[in-house]
């Protein structure tokens, strides 16, 4: 499986666990869900200005990101490296 896949299939997972009742399986999804949410988040804010360079927009370079996370990052073109000497 890819990575998006497996990211995606963790979200489906903790989301789905904030709609079902009690039980282990779903405390530990909402834990799933609570941590790919401040992961992402923080992922969004340290590569902001790798996705900024990316081109595009800057809104769907975000979702994308806190959607996928370094998944996402990874397929973006790697900032010129002209400048740095």
């Amino acid at each position: 499986m890819t990575p998006k896949i497996v990211v995606g299939v963790a979200w489906l997972f903790g989301l789905l666990s904030l709609l079902m009742g009690g039980g282990t399986l779903w405390a530990v999804g909402r834990v799933v869900f609570w941590i790919l949410v401040v992961v992402h988040a923080v992922e969004c804010v340290v590569f902001l200005p790798r996705l900024r360079a990316a081109g595009g927009s800057l809104a769907s370079q975000l979702v994308t990101t806190f959607l996928f996370g370094i998944a996402h990052v990874q397929t973006l073109p790697r900032p010129d490296s002209e400048g740095a000497a």
